[in-house]
């Protein structure tokens, strides 16, 4: 798949990005995330696109900054800042992939308030929002997927999905591509679990088929969008 025009469709059909937003992107420093910030970086120089994007990386885990990510985003032209918010103790005793999530979603919201940005973009892809809603189907009996555009009242902020259509595995091929050096999740729960069940779960009803998968996100976001 073209993740540009991907990404380009996304943006058009759920209107996630509009003239003079400043954009935050939150920067794990995975495939994800970089592969977003390079398509941005791309659309921000399109006619008819005219927006700013900074990077943020929230370390929680008192490491240090890898310099090799600095580099990566300087030759996108990104300005990158690193922060380190340290985990609770509370936070610490209950820690889970969720928690971990929210805890850097939390501080990438006070941190556009803080500095004026009116939107963060998280690097979730089609098969995060497919295996999120297979788990919120059995797990919760909820029909709930991952929503592409989501208002933050609190915090004034609007998060957005830009590459919600896009498939982990252009993802990966993108990132091979460029040669990029990515980082994974280090904690001990990041690739065993639940999400990496639920994910070859997904993969087995869907046969690993493109097609398949947006189908299943177009009916179930049609429901939640109308």
């Amino acid at each position: 798949m073209n993740i540009l025009k991907s990404v380009a469709k996304a943006i058009s059909d759920f209107d996630l990005i509009q003239k003079d937003d400043r954009i935050l992107i939150g920067a794990s420093g995975g495939k994800d995330s970089l592969t977003l910030s390079s398509i941005l970086a791309q659309l921000s120089h399109w006619k008819g696109f005219s927006f700013t994007i900074t990077a943020l990386q929230v370390l929680s885990d008192g490491s240090t900054p890898n310099p090799a990510l600095y580099a990566i985003y300087d030759t996108l032209g990104i300005p990158l800042v690193i922060i380190n918010k340290p985990f609770s103790q509370e936070e610490l005793g209950n820690l889970t992939c969720y928690t971990c999530a929210t805890h850097r979603r939390i501080e990438l919201m006070n941190y556009a308030r803080e500095h004026n940005f009116n939107k963060i973009a998280l690097g979730h892809h089609l098969d995060d929002a497919l295996t999120s809603l297979l788990m919120n189907l059995l797990l919760q009996s909820n029909i709930d997927i991952m929503e592409p555009k989501r208002l933050y009242k609190p915090f004034n902020v609007t998060l957005i999905r830009p590459l919600i259509y896009t498939p982990e595995e252009s993802i990966i091929r993108f990132t091979r591509s460029q040669g990029w050096d990515t980082v994974t999740c280090t904690c001990a729960k990041g690739g065993q679990g639940i999400r990496t069940e639920y994910r070859k779960r997904l993969e087995a009803l869907t046969e690993g088929s493109l097609t398949q998968k947006l189908r299943l996100f177009t009916a179930f976001a049609e429901q939640q969008y109308k």
